[in-house]
Order: structure tokens, then C-alpha cells, then sequence
């Protein structure tokens, strides 16, 4: 078997090496290929049959008209192997291709969100009412309805966790969130780690008899000491527990669907399987098949193809070392079924030569079937010449089979170089679809947290009694900038946090470089003057997309909410989080981008995100356009439906490409429940 270059970023050994120990499982896994080999037996061997018969027939015609025509014969062999290899290749890395975007796509959704969770665990640990409750403990009995409510209020907005547990030093259940969990103390070894770790945050994946109840947790502990100072003595500890089977469904149903044979798997360090799509065959607990990146094994004789990725990371945090696997049948593996209604493989072929997707070797191998069944017509036609000269008509059947073998040969060629054509346009297609509704998930699940955040911060006890007073001294000021700087520290994607009073005045900020904006009133497009009207806690208000002198006339979104009385419903005031847009979009789409071998953008390619008046949100990778700008593709881009996404191939500015794109859908309660509308659409360009 021959084997063509790999291209697509694949690493070429690997695949190599997947060909030649596989290539008969894998020829039987693709019948289409498997039919155009079984062709090219069959009419290779009627022309070696027809071949010997003119040999013992046909005395009086020179030998070389024969030879020369067995020499055509095996440069169509050649070719075919090479065609074969080609089929072989692309259909292959087309799966390959896909599945391991889903397998990559698995675990860094996963990594991302959990990131998020390293900051809540230090932020909530810093809790003034949780240290004024471990502070108290003859009348922790009277705290514990309120802080049970703070903790409620939490999870409301933070719904990501279905438990919270405040132990002391000793490993007693203080308080917990979830009533139906029994548990009064914990003799679960993370109490100690977490209390002689010199980490900020402890994460533990297993049973734990925090949550008896369930069959492993993931919970996030940090130590809750008496002040900010770290050298201050413990006084308890934080759980948080993540409510890591029901995100992990999320992203399974996210990533597959109804007719999707795949199974997608998550790994832990020592390859156990923590999270299945299909647990009747991979149940959690077992070990994985599948020891390698891309490897296919067997069970009972039933053949799979396995792809295992590990995370990219997130702003340096990689979790606990899982990768996540991707298990799919390998008699199911190849059945591209996928239409794209906007190309045909007239289309196609009409730009094959110029199209820079297409790799040399297929280009080859069209234009040499071209070419061989050209001079086996000229080689014909000599022959049939050179028999009417030497009156031998025995030779004209020979030479009209051997012309119709190879017309046979060359339409084969032509039907299966066009199924290359359109399995290499469709995995582009399909790829560049993948990835803009990647682009937009993640966008929606970055500002899930950016929602949570202005809310639950909104009910830091201290802003609240601070407003409360009516006027501030200047040790209230510096208390509140110092809370809002310690937040601002562990969340960096903000800018800046400030706090207004009812009249909108800025009183308070966390960027220290900002303090100049104190004792101005915000602007109403910041969206501070609706959320100054709300009085309900789940309640939040969004800027329009729009630049904002709070953000050095650049475009970005601040989120709002309103700051109300401990004891009453009374707005006292708001607090604004300045996302920093554009450096969190752009890298949302840069990482959405395809890669070559090196881990560079492929050359051409671009993404962008914008709203439905085609207004431009964020791009990577093209320095033509620019954030406010509007991008000039037809109306039908930016009408369709939430949660759907399209790919098709355009031409924009005078080149062709295909592009994927993709609705917003929200992500659990935010956007998905009338509490913010704010449609985004992603698109990937990529050359074609």
C-alpha cells in the first residue's frame, strides 16, 4: 500500500502507522472504496485475459502495439493504488479529523468551566458572613437560617453546584446547602490536605462522604482563615461541590447527536473512566480500551477506532490530568452522510485545480487518468491502423475490449476522484460548522460566569451596609475599593468594578488607575440606570455592545446589578464588572481557529463574532476588519435561528471560502430564560 502525504495538521506517523496495521479493517469499514478496488480487480483482470488472447491470435501485429498497451496497464495500476490510498486517506482523516475536534472540544469545555471554579472556592472563602458564623459559635444556631440563605442565594446564581459545606478544623459539618445530604461530619482525607496544603485551593475527583449519596464528587476545598492576611490563623474550611455529571450530560448532548454512533468518555490519570455518554458499554468505574492518541483495537472481534486528547489548558490551570476519549464503531466510523446544499461536485470540480484544499496528489491523480486513458485511445487507434494494414481483423475485437476496459477504468477514476472531492469539501464544511458553534458556546458559557458575578457580588454584606449609612467616610470608601480589589485580583477578565449610589455616582473602584472616575455619574448606556430599578436578586442588567469611556472608548459589555438593604428590598445602589472584551473574544475565536502540523492558524483563515445587524463583535486573524465594522455577507447569515448553525462555500471579496456559522443558544439560565436576549452569531472562513 502506498501512502500519500497526510494533511490537515495530522501528525503523518501516526496516521501512517494507523494505515498500514489497519488497512484491512479499515478497507472493510469503507464499502464505497472497497467496491472501486473489487471494480479495478475485475477489468484488470479481463485486460490481462483479453491481453494473452491477442498475444496467441494476432501473429502479424508487432509486439510493441502489445507491449506498450501492457505498459499503459500497469502506469493504470499504479494510479489505482495511489487512488485507493487516497480514498483510504481522506475518508480517514476525515473522521479522525472530526472526532478528535470533538474529543479536544470535550475536555477543554470541561477545563474552562472548572477553571471558573478556582476563583468562586478563593472568593467565597474570604466570605465575611462565613467567618462571622464560624466566629460565633454559641449562637451559630441562630446564623445558620441566614447563612444557609446566602448559601442558597449562591447556588441560584452559580447553579453549576449542587452543595456547599462549611467544616470546622475538625472535620464537623457546620452548614451545608443540600438538606437531603446526611452528613455531620467528614472523615474524608481532603480535610487534612486541605488543611496542610500550601496551595490556595485543594480539587478532589472520587466518593467522598461529603456527598454519601452520590457515587464521586468533584469538590473544590480552601482553607477559611480569620482575615485576608494568609499568614491569619484557620477557622474552617470550604467545599464547593460541582455538579460534575449533570455539565459533563451537557456537554455529551451538546456534542452528539440522536444518530451519532460515537461514545465520548472522560479519563482519569490512571485511565479509569470518570464520565461515559454510554455507560451499558463503557461504564464509569472500567477501564478504558484505547491505550494510545488514535489507535484501533478490537473487542470480541468488532473492530473500534479510539481517539484520546488532553486538555490545552486554560490560563494555566489543566485540572487533574483527565483527557477525554472518543470510541466510535469502525463499520460506523466512515458513513458520511452530510449534505451541504449549496455546492455540487460540478461546482467543485469547476475549481478543483485552483482550490487550495485539495492536496497535489489528488490533482495528480485526475490529471494522469486524464493523460494514460488518452494515449491507451491513441495506442488504440494505432493498433487499429496497423491492423487494416496487415489485414489481421482477429485484432479489432482485442483492441475494441482493451478501449472499453479503459474507458470503464477511467469513469471509475472519474466517480471516485469526484467522492474525493466532496469527502475533502464536506469535512471542511463540516469542520468549519464544528467550530463556529464551538466559538459561540464558549463565548455563552464566559458570559454565564459574568452574569453570576455582578449578581452575587451585589450581595457582599459589606456593600450593602455600607451604602446603607447614607454617607461615607473615607475608611468606608477604602473598604469597599479594597473588596472590589481583591475580587478584581482573583477575576481578571474585568477591567474594572465599581460601585454606584442610587444617583448613579461613582463611589468606589477596583482599578486602582481608575480612581479618577470616582464622583462621576455613569452614563445610562452602561445599563446602571435599569439595574437601579430591580430589586429582585436573580435579576441583572447588560449594556448594549457599544464603546465606552469606561473602557477606553472601545467596545465591551458591563454588566449590572443592583446593590439592596440587608434587611429590606430597598435599592441603595449598583455595582458595574467592565468585561475586557477584546482581548476574551478575540482569544475565544483565535482558539477556535483550525492548525497546521506546527500548531500555527492555517494560512487564510479567519473568525468573527457578530450581532444580528451584522455589526462586528470581535475577529481573529484578519487585520481588513475591526470591531464595530460591519461585515458585508448576505441576510440569510443573520436570520438564523438561535441554536442552529450552517456551512456553505461564499465568495467575499473575490475569494472563495467556507464558511461555518452558528447561533447563540445560551448556556443553562443564561439567555434561556427570557432573563437577557442578546443574539450573537460566529463565523469561520476558511480558504477554499
Amino acid at each position: 500500500m502506498l501512502i500519500t502525504k497526510i494533511s490537515h495538521g495530522l501528525d503523518f506517523h501516526i496516521m501512517k502507522q494507523l494505515l498500514l496495521k489497519n488497512n484491512k479493517h479499515l478497507l472493510a469499514s469503507m464499502p464505497e472504496v472497497g467496491s472501486y478496488k473489487t471494480q479495478f480487480s475485475s477489468l484488470n483482470s479481463w485486460w490481462e485475459k483479453i491481453t494473452l488472447i491477442g498475444k496467441i491470435n494476432s501473429y502479424n501485429i508487432a509486439n510493441t502495439i502489445l507491449n506498450d498497451m501492457v505498459t499503459t496497464k500497469n502506469k493504470f495500476n499504479e494510479l489505482q493504488d495511489k487512488l485507493i490510498d487516497s480514498l483510504l486517506v481522506e475518508h480517514l482523516q476525515k473522521t479522525v479529523i472530526e472526532n478528535t475536534a470533538i474529543s479536544q472540544v470535550t475536555i477543554d469545555i470541561l477545563i474552562r468551566n472548572l477553571f471558573e471554579r478556582t476563583a468562586d472556592v478563593g472568593f467565597l472563602a474570604t466570605d465575611k458572613d462565613t467567618r462571622q458564623f464560624l466566629l460565633s459559635p454559641d449562637s451559630q444556631n441562630q446564623l445558620l437560617p441566614q447563612l444557609e440563605q446566602r448559601l442558597t442565594e449562591y447556588v441560584k446564581k452559580y447553579s453549576v453546584y449542587d452543595e456547599i459545606v462549611i467544616l470546622g478544623t475538625d472535620g464537623k459539618v457546620l452548614a451545608h446547602l443540600d438538606q437531603d445530604n446526611p452528613i455531620t461530619h467528614s472523615n474524608d482525607p481532603l480535610v487534612q490536605v486541605t488543611l496542610d496544603s500550601t496551595e490556595e485551593y485543594v480539587e478532589t475527583f472520587r466518593k467522598s462522604d461529603l456527598q454519601p449519596l452520590l457515587r464521586h464528587s468533584l469538590i473544590y476545598s480552601q482553607k477559611i482563615r480569620l482575615s485576608d492576611d494568609p499568614h491569619s490563623s484557620v477557622i474552617g474550611i470550604l467545599c464547593l461541590c460541582f455538579r460534575f455529571d449533570n455539565e459533563v450530560t451537557s456537554i455529551f448532548n451538546k456534542l452528539l447527536h440522536d444518530t451519532s454512533h460515537n461514545t465520548i468518555l472522560i479519563l482519569d490519570s490512571n485511565e479509569n473512566i470518570i464520565a461515559s455518554s454510554d455507560e451499558q458499554y463503557h461504564p464509569v468505574g472500567s477501564k478504558s480500551r484505547g491505550s494510545k492518541d488514535i489507535e484501533v483495537f478490537s473487542i470480541k472481534q468488532k473492530y473500534y477506532l479510539s481517539i484520546r486528547t488532553v486538555t490545552t489548558g486554560y490560563e494555566g490551570f489543566n485540572g487533574l490530568d483527565w483527557t477525554a476519549q472518543i470510541i466510535t464503531p469502525l463499520d460506523k466510523a466512515f458513513n458520511h452522510q452530510e449534505k451541504h446544499s449549496n455546492y455540487s461536485v460540478d461546482d467543485t470540480s469547476a475549481n478543483f485545480e485552483k482550490s487550495t484544499v485539495f492536496s497535489s496528489e489528488l490533482k495528480h491523480i485526475k490529471k494522469d487518468s486524464v493523460e494514460i486513458n488518452d494515449d491507451l485511445s491513441l495506442l488504440v487507434l494505432n493498433g487499429k491502423i496497423t491492423s487494416a494494414r496487415k489485414d489481421a481483423a482477429e485484432f479489432m475485437p482485442v483492441l475494441q475490449s482493451i478501449q472499453t476496459i479503459g474507458e470503464d477504468i477511467a469513469n471509475i477514476f472519474l466517480s471516485s476522484v469526484d467522492s474525493l472531492e466532496t469527502t475533502v469539501v464536506s469535512s471542511l464544511l463540516n469542520n468549519a460548522q464544528f467550530k463556529a458553534s464551538l466559538a459561540v458556546d464558549i463565548m455563552d458559557r464566559n458570559l454565564y460566569e459574568r452574569a453570576n458575578d455582578s449578581r452575587w457580588w451585589a450581595l457582599t454584606s459589606d456593600f450593602r451596609a455600607i451604602l446603607a449609612q447614607g454617607s461615607m467616610s473615607e475608611s468606608d470608601i477604602s473598604t469597599l475599593s479594597a473588596i472590589l480589589a481583591s475580587i478584581n485580583e482573583l477575576y481578571t477578565v474585568y477591567t474594572n468594578i465599581y460601585i454606584y449610589d442610587t444617583n448613579g455616582k461613582i463611589v468606589a473602584v477596583s482599578n486602582k488607575d481608575e480612581r479618577g472616575i470616582v464622583g462621576s455619574i455613569v452614563d445610562e448606556s452602561t445599563a446602571a440606570t435599569a439595574a437601579l430599578n430591580i430589586t429582585d436578586s436573580q435579576k441583572y442588567t447588560v449594556s448594549d455592545f457599544a464603546s465606552n469611556e469606561l473602557y477606553s472608548q472601545q467596545y465591551t459589555y458591563i454588566y449590572n446589578a443592583a446593590i439592596t438593604h440587608l434587611e429590606t428590598s430597598k435599592v441603595l445602589g449598583g455595582i458595574g464588572l467592565v468585561f475586557d472584551s477584546q482581548p476574551q473574544f478575540k482569544a475565544i475565536l483565535t482558539d477556535t481557529l483550525p492548525v497546521d502540523n506546527s500548531g500555527e492558524i492555517v494560512s487564510g483563515c479567519f473568525a468573527v463574532f457578530t450581532d444580528r445587524e451584522k455589526r462586528i463583535i470581535s475577529v481573529a486573524n484578519n487585520t481588513e476588519l475591526a470591531v464595530g465594522d460591519t461585515l458585508a455577507l448576505d441576510e440569510h447569515f443573520f436570520i438564523a435561528k438561535n441554536g442552529s448553525s450552517f456551512s456553505e462555500i461564499i465568495t467575499y471579496n473575490a475569494s472563495s471560502y467556507a464558511v461555518g456559522y452558528a447561533v447563540t443558544n445560551g448556556y443553562r439560565e443564561y439567555k434561556t430564560t427570557n432573563d437577557y436576549i442578546n443574539d450573537v452569531i460566529a463565523f469561520i472562513f476558511t480558504p477554499f
